[in-house]
């Protein structure tokens, strides 16, 4: 969890320097007088939006444990916990590509004894289709922007080949195995062992497809609350299609820099954006409309997360496990 943790505090560091950044480059004056001006219900709508997106999320999580089987090693596991393990794992959505969400599968272990190479593998498969439907969503912008295809062609292929490498129980050890023999991976590699199974399950066809249906409704919902923010400045409406593309492909942006949570090159590509599709939109606005954006998707997310972080923290089977496996760590540690 220390790792974690200092995951989290570096990107809440980054957020500050790079919307004071923001705020400074747009014109701290234009920027305030720009939100002073704009409508809060459509903010309202952008929220509501999100919400409807960790929903299909959630359901996307399901769908993988029910893949893995993991009630029939967890029969005391109802939906409530679920979801609320689900919703913990928001938490660390500013950790570098997410990487964090690892938290879920923590939690599993803790409290109902599910082994974490089991779950694990659930991040990459939610992040590989995360990534496809961003690609899928921002071909509407194909016909303006050259840059499009080949962004997103790349992103395809580095997904197939993993997908490829890793989908394979077989391959998964080869990989392994080439892993072990290198100083500083080589005990990550003994401990992933268990995963090669659980990967090659997720990451089968059969449960990709609905997996990536899943993520595309769920992505355009936000797409959907980005367009909604960008009337609320009293602009002229986006049209769908450029609001889809003005936010899948600049978290695309974000996700493949690998920063915590996209920071800064998430900002950045959608500010400059903005301006060159909206019309009316002036650097104001746009700053505006990317910190409102980041602040219903983003942070909305590591706020519901902390709150269900916090109702789990109060169970006790919880707090036992975690406080032995702190014991466990020290007492494995050098002194």
């Amino acid at each position: 969890m220390g790792r974690l943790s200092r995951g989290i505090v570096v990107g809440l560091v980054l957020a500050v320097v790079v919307y004071a950044a923001a705020v400074f480059l747009g014109e701290a004056h234009a920027v305030a007088a720009a939100l002073a001006d704009f409508d809060v219900a459509f903010l309202g709508w952008a929220l509501a939006a999100s919400a409807g997106n960790y929903v299909l999320r959630f359901l996307k999580w399901e769908l993988c444990l029910r893949r893995l089987e993991v009630r029939a090693l967890a029969p005391g596991l109802g939906i409530g916990r679920s979801a609320l393990v689900y919703l913990a794992g928001l938490s660390m959505s500013i950790t570098p590509g997410k990487i964090g969400e690892v938290l879920r599968s923590a939690l599993l272990r803790a409290s109902d004894g599910v082994p974490f190479g089991r779950t694990a593998p659930v991040v990459v498969a939610d992040r590989l289709t995360d990534v496809l439907a961003l690609v899928a969503l921002s071909m509407f912008g194909l016909g303006r922007h050259a840059d499009v295809p080949m962004v997103g062609g790349a992103v395809v292929v580095a997904c197939a080949v993993l997908v490829w490498l890793l989908g394979s129980e077989r391959r998964f050890g080869r990989i392994l195995n080439v892993m072990a023999r290198l100083p500083l991976v080589g005990p990550l590699a003994a401990r992933a062992e268990a995963m090669g199974e659980a990967s090659a399950r997720v990451l089968a066809l059969p449960v990709l497809a609905p997996l990536f249906v899943l993520s595309v409704l769920g992505w355009g919902l936000e797409c959907l609350g980005l367009q909604a923010i960008l009337t609320g400045f009293r602009t002229p409406a986006p049209t769908l299609s450029d609001a889809a593309f003005l936010w899948s492909f600049t978290t695309l942006v974000g996700a493949v820099s690998f920063l915590p949570g996209g920071l800064g090159a998430t900002e950045a590509s959608l500010g400059v954006l903005v301006v060159t599709l909206v019309p009316g939109a002036t650097k104001a606005v746009a700053v505006g409309a990317t910190l409102l954006a980041r602040g219903a998707t983003l942070w909305f997310g590591e706020v519901v997360g902390i709150f269900a972080l916090a109702v789990l923290a109060r169970d006790r089977r919880l707090r036992r496990a975690a406080t032995g496996d702190v014991r466990a760590g020290t007492e494995r540690s050098p002194r």
